[in-house]
C-alpha cells in the first residue's frame, strides 16, 4: 500500500473551495524526479489564482504554488544530471527555456507551475527533471523557494534588460518580494537605491543592509492626478 501524503487541492475557484486532502504519494515517471517539498513561497499570484482563476484553463483538483525548493528522493530511469538527496527548486514556468516567450498579445503563452500545470503545494511533488533546477548550496530551503517567480523576476527586469552596473541610480517601488530582491540586486551591482515606500516601512529597508546608497522616499512619493497617494507597494 503506497504511503499517504497531503497537500492543498481546490475543486472549484474561491478560497472556500481549498482544503488539505489526504492521497496517494506519487510515483516519478522515466523523466520524472520525486521531490520532498522542504518549503514553497506564496506570491500574490497564487493569491489570485484561487480566488479568481485569473482566466487560466485548469483542470480539477488543483493544486496551487509554482515556488518550491525541496530534496530528491527517487529518480525516473530515464532521468539523468540528477541524484538522490539533490536539493532543487522548481521552474516557474517550465515550458520556457530561452530566447523570446511563446505566444503574443492575443494568445499570450502562461503555462506555469500552479497557473496552468498542476503546483507544488504538498508534502511530495513528481514532476518532469527539465522543471527542476539545483539549488544554491549558501540557502536554506525557505530562502531557496523564493527565487523562481519574485527572485528571477527581478533580477531579469535590472540585470538582463537594463543591465544595471556601479554608478546607475534605481528607484525601487514599494517593499514586496520583487521589490526587495530588486533592491538587493541593485546594491550588490554597485547602484544607488532609492525606495519609495511608506514611512513606517522606511527604517525596515535601511536596515536590510542597503546602507548609505538606499533612501527611502517616505511620504515624498507621486501623487495621482487626482491628488490621491500612489502606493508602489500595494
Amino acid at each position: 500500500m503506497m504511503k499517504a501524503i497531503r497537500r492543498w487541492e481546490m475543486d472549484a475557484i474561491g478560497r472556500e473551495r481549498l482544503a488539505l486532502v489526504t492521497c496517494e504519494k506519487p510515483r516519478p515517471a522515466a523523466d520524472e524526479v520525486l521531490v520532498r517539498v522542504g518549503a514553497v513561497s506564496l506570491n500574490h499570484r497564487d493569491k489570485m489564482v484561487i480566488e479568481s482563476g485569473r482566466g487560466l484553463s485548469l483542470a480539477y483538483p488543483f493544486t496551487p504554488g509554482s515556488d518550491m525548493a525541496g530534496t530528491i528522493v527517487e529518480l525516473g530511469e530515464l532521468v539523468k544530471g540528477f541524484a538522490e538527496g539533490d536539493r532543487v527548486i522548481s521552474v516557474f514556468t517550465p515550458d520556457w527555456i530561452d530566447g523570446r516567450r511563446p505566444g503574443n498579445a492575443r494568445a499570450p503563452a502562461y503555462r506555469t507551475l500552479g497557473g496552468f500545470y498542476p503546483g507544488v503545494l504538498g508534502e511530495y511533488v513528481a514532476m518532469p527533471a527539465a522543471w527542476l533546477v539545483h539549488a544554491p548550496h549558501t540557502l536554506d530551503d525557505v530562502r531557496a523557494s523564493t527565487l523562481p517567480c519574485a527572485g528571477l523576476t527581478a533580477w531579469f527586469a535590472l540585470i538582463e534588460r537594463a543591465g544595471v552596473k556601479a554608478g546607475d541610480r534605481v528607484l525601487i517601488p514599494g517593499t514586496g518580494s520583487v521589490a526587495l530582491f530588486g533592491l538587493l540586486i541593485a546594491k550588490m551591482s554597485g547602484a544607488e537605491v532609492i525606495v519609495a515606500t511608506q514611512p513606517e516601512k522606511g527604517e525596515r529597508v535601511l536596515a536590510l543592509g542597503a546602507g548609505a546608497g538606499c533612501r527611502s522616499l517616505g511620504r515624498s512619493f507621486p501623487r495621482r492626478l487626482d491628488g490621491g497617494d500612489i502606493h508602489a507597494d500595494r
